[in-house]
């Protein structure tokens, strides 16, 4: 029905006449999509697991500053966010955009899914591997992706500082209360900027060194 559904991380483990099998069993519908078109809007209520046939999909959010963030690139035949399926939460996270190359998508009504895993065992089994390692692997993502919205956030504080010139006093808890982060936080992110060569900092005030540098940080691109 769909040879490529054998090399999915779903089906592992199954030849393909029992993946037909299953998917006969079940409700499934396929739509093809242009490249750059919106596959799912952020909040979307998700209520069929969408597994990719062809092409390629991109999760996509926007960060304060008004840029759009790739957080995710998925290739057929991956699944796209199989961990929000199920749970007391079922919308999508981000925005899902088709590739360069355009997508044709599978939607697995979530039923069906259910119904699938409770006839093969190893469905089950793949299921429950898949959501623990896309869970590992957005943990790490979401936590880059915070340190560096993080980082934009102070180069904007210090660029709007009441400041003579590009010296500022150095006042750790108001900047920190101003961002709703720990000091340590904060300590950690000028201690970055200070590396780079974009600040200096002493005991009593931040020196910026690298104006252009904390602009691009915090301009939409």
């Amino acid at each position: 029905m769909f040879p490529i559904l054998k090399d999915s991380p779903l089906f592992r483990g199954l030849d393909q006449k029992t993946i037909d099998t299953l998917l006969e069993r079940s409700s499934f519908a396929t739509a093809t999509y242009q490249p750059g078109e919106c596959i799912a809007k952020r909040d979307t209520a998700y209520s069929g697991l969408m597994i990719i046939l062809r092409g390629s999909a991109r999760g996509e959010m926007t960060d304060a500053a008004g840029r759009r963030r790739v957080i995710d690139n998925i290739t057929a035949p991956q699944l796209i966010a199989p961990a929000f399926l199920f749970g007391g939460y079922n919308r999508l996270p981000i925005d899902v955009i088709a590739g360069d190359e355009g997508a044709e998508i599978m939607t697995l009504h979530r039923g069906g899914l259910f119904e699938m895993m409770q006839d093969n065992t190893i469905v089950l089994s793949n299921f429950i591997d898949i959501i623990s390692n896309r869970a590992n692997y957005f943990s790490r993502k979401i936590y880059a992706l915070s340190v560096l919205m993080l980082t934009e956030k102070v180069a904007a504080l210090l660029l709007s500082g009441d400041a003579q010139g590009d010296t500022l006093p150095l006042q750790e808890d108001k900047m920190a209360d101003e961002l709703d982060i720990t000091r340590n936080a904060l300590e950690q992110t000028l201690g970055e900027l200070a590396k780079k060569g974009y600040i200096e900092i002493s005991e009593t005030q931040v020196v910026i060194r690298n104006r252009k540098a904390l602009e691009a940080m915090v301009v939409p691109q």
